[in-house]
C-alpha cells in the first residue's frame, strides 16, 4: 500500500492565520479528509510547523511526521524522507474537500511516472500588464488548472526533488519536477468541489459544502 504526505504547513498570511488547523464541530479539517482516506495508505506523514510537532505528536501518535520548510517543494522534501512506500501521494491539507475518488486515481499510476488532476478553465483568460492594461487574450484550449492529490513512483519524484535542489529550481507543484526529468506524467479528471483554502471566502464556501457533502 502507499503513502501519503500531507501538508499542514505554512503561516496562512493570505488567510490571516494558520487555515491549516481550521475545525468544524471540534474536528480539525484534515481529520474530515483523513477519514475518507486514511485506510487507501500504509502511512500518513503529516508536515507541520515545527513549532506544531509535539502537539500534534502526542494527539496522533500513530501518524509520522515532517518539518515544514520555507517553500512548499522543500516541505515535500522533508516529507519524502520519511516514506518508506514505492508509492506516494501529496496532498494540500488546504483542500479538505478531495474526494476518495481523486486519491484512488491519483494512486493509479500504470505507465505514469506520476498522476495529477486537472480541470478545465472555465473563465476567458487574459494577460495583463503591470499597470492594469490588457494586453491579449488567451485561448483557453488546452489549459486546465490543477489540483492535488498528485500521486507519484517514490523513486522517481525524489530524484527529481534532488535534481531541483541541485540546480536551485523552484516549481509550484510535483509535477513540474518530473516534467523537468522528462518523466510521463498523466492527467485524470479533477473535483469542481476540491476548492483550496487561501482567503476567508474560500472558508465561508467550504464551510458549507463540508455541511452538505459530510452532514454537519
Amino acid at each position: 500500500m502507499p503513502s501519503l504526505i500531507l501538508l499542514l504547513g505554512g503561516k496562512g498570511q493570505r488567510f490571516g492565520g494558520k487555515k491549516q488547523f481550521l475545525t468544524i464541530n471540534g474536528k480539525f479539517l484534515f481529520e474530515l479528509l483523513l477519514d475518507r482516506v486514511k485506510d487507501l495508505f500504509t502511512e500518513i506523514v503529516l508536515v507541520v510547523p515545527e513549532e506544531d510537532i509535539g502537539w500534534l505528536k502526542e494527539k496522533f501518535p500513530h501518524f509520522k511526521f515532517a518539518k515544514s520548510g520555507r517553500e512548499r517543494q522543500f516541505s515535500v522534501f522533508n516529507g519524502l524522507k520519511e516514506v518508506s512506500q514505492e508509492v506516494v501521494a501529496v496532498h494540500d491539507g488546504a483542500r479538505p474537500l478531495a474526494g476518495r475518488k481523486l486519491f484512488e486515481e491519483a494512486l493509479n499510476l500504470e505507465n505514469c511516472d506520476g498522476k495529477i488532476p486537472v480541470i478545465p478553465l472555465r473563465d476567458t483568460v487574459k494577460e495583463v500588464s503591470p499597470r492594469g492594461e490588457v494586453v491579449k487574450t488567451i485561448s483557453r484550449e488546452g489549459l486546465f488548472a490543477v489540483q492535488t492529490p498528485q500521486g507519484f513512483k517514490t523513486k522517481v519524484l525524489k530524484e527529481c526533488h534532488e535534481k531541483a535542489l541541485r540546480e536551485n529550481f523552484l516549481g509550484t507543484d510535483d509535477a513540474v519536477l518530473l516534467e523537468r526529468c522528462k518523466k510521463k506524467v498523466c492527467t485524470f479528471e479533477g473535483e469542481v468541489t476540491n476548492l483550496k483554502i487561501t482567503y476567508q471566502e474560500d472558508w465561508e464556501i467550504a464551510k458549507c459544502l463540508l455541511r452538505s457533502l459530510e452532514k454537519y
